[in-house]
């Protein structure tokens, strides 16, 4: 999902919120009009200020939120640059050639990636499946070597962080069987 789909999400769920207090505001008006509400005119002026810099502050703070969520996640996973301009790969691309590497080893599952802007630089999360009660030494030296060959492929060094998980899907998963 696109930062502008977040932005246009959050959007709406903010105005059918507003949408949907009035209205219930609405109809509690309706439904119980013998309910005292106090006037503007009975209530001091302090509780009204104190009122309004509560509300302005929730209503900061909200926007705070909103704003700070969804930084950093990328899909392109390497950029280089040269004099006659630049190329990216997609962090699927990284997935994929680390996966045709990964696929000898019987215990692996899934290979996944995700691609993070860490403090200016990109660093991908690499996520593999794997059935359970599988070698996980040979798993992390296998990974180990496919992400050797990925730096030497792309003649970069990109910072991984390996996240080794298993589950009913690995579980459930077939067998590889190598002819």
């Amino acid at each position: 999902m696109t930062s502008t789909n977040r932005l246009l999400n959050r959007v709406i769920l903010v105005l059918l919120a507003a949408i949907a207090l009035a209205a219930a505001a609405y109809v509690a008006n309706r439904a119980y009009p013998t309910v005292a509400i106090p006037s503007v005119t009975t209530l001091d002026t302090i509780t009204l200020w104190i009122v309004a810099a509560g509300a302005l502050l929730v209503i900061v703070l909200a926007i705070a939120v909103i704003l700070t969520r969804g930084r950093g996640h990328s899909r392109v996973a390497v950029t280089s640059r040269d004099d006659d301009g630049a190329a990216s790969i997609d962090a699927r691309v990284v997935a994929d050639l680390i996966a045709d590497d990964l696929a000898l080893v019987p215990d692996v599952t899934a290979v996944t990636t995700r691609a993070f802007r860490v403090r200016g630089a990109r660093a991908l999360e690499l996520r593999v499946s794997v059935r359970r009660s599988a070698d996980l030494r040979l798993v992390v030296d296998a990974v180990d070597r496919a992400v050797a060959e990925l730096d030497d492929v792309l003649e970069h060094r990109v910072p991984i962080l390996l996240h080794v998980v298993s589950g009913v899907r690995a579980n459930l998963a077939r067998r590889q069987r190598v002819r």
